[in-house]
């Protein structure tokens, strides 16, 4: 028993074992679907929370895999509005009525977590980028101030706006082959400005490779 352990243990076949087993795993990280020096679009839908209401969602974005790993990105991505009303502040008899649509503009970067021979690849993203708001018609509601009873209409229009945002979150790359697959996404994002609630992104897509 001693014997064959010291065999096993002798420096040839230590070296070998170590040999063999540096080749799998080299083997095993070089899954063919992550490709670095690529460009990737992809499109994507989905449902955004915490603006005012749950709103659908859809955008686009062009990735270059720098490396198997890091990902730059540049990313669109439109918010329709959706109608609602509010107290005017100081005005408790009054209301107004408007909508919101939002157009995000981000860049940033993936951070892939590759795993051997997996098509199934989650990610880490940040970004950085803009909200933008473009000018919108309001419609304000209050009792006349001579005639209580009847009620008064006035619209103006607000003006647009841009403002300064981050996002992260996280998300998964299935790859249904080695150059397009599907992904899914979850972002939340800290605007300033007109906007400074955070508010939650739930997306999911496809991508291409070339």
């Amino acid at each position: 028993m001693t014997r064959t352990v010291f065999s096993m243990c002798r420096p040839s076949t230590i070296l070998g074992i170590c040999l063999l087993f540096g080749a799998s795993f080299a083997s095993a990280q070089d899954a063919p679907i992550l490709r670095s020096g690529v460009f990737e679009v992809g499109g994507f839908v989905g449902a955004s929370y915490g603006i005012d209401s749950t709103r659908v969602m859809g955008g686009g974005n062009v990735v270059y895999s720098w490396t198997r790993v890091l990902m730059p990105f540049a990313e669109v991505s439109y918010f329709p509005g959706i109608g609602r009303q509010q107290k005017v502040p100081g005005l408790p008899t009054a209301t107004e009525t408007f909508s919101i649509p939002l157009t995000d503009y981000n860049v940033g970067f993936h951070l892939r977590v590759p795993i051997p021979r997996s098509r199934v690849i989650p990610y880490a993203v940040v970004s950085v980028g803009g909200i933008h708001t473009p000018s919108r018609q309001v419609t304000a509601t209050y009792p006349d101030p001579f005639t209580p009873s009847r009620q008064v209409q006035d619209s103006f229009t607000a003006d647009a706006s841009s403002d300064f945002a981050v996002s992260g979150g996280a998300g998964i790359r299935y790859y249904a082959k080695e150059r397009w697959g599907f992904r899914g996404e979850f972002k939340m994002y800290k605007p300033t400005g007109n906007f400074t609630d955070p508010f939650y992104r739930v997306a999911a897509g496809i991508f291409f490779q070339f």
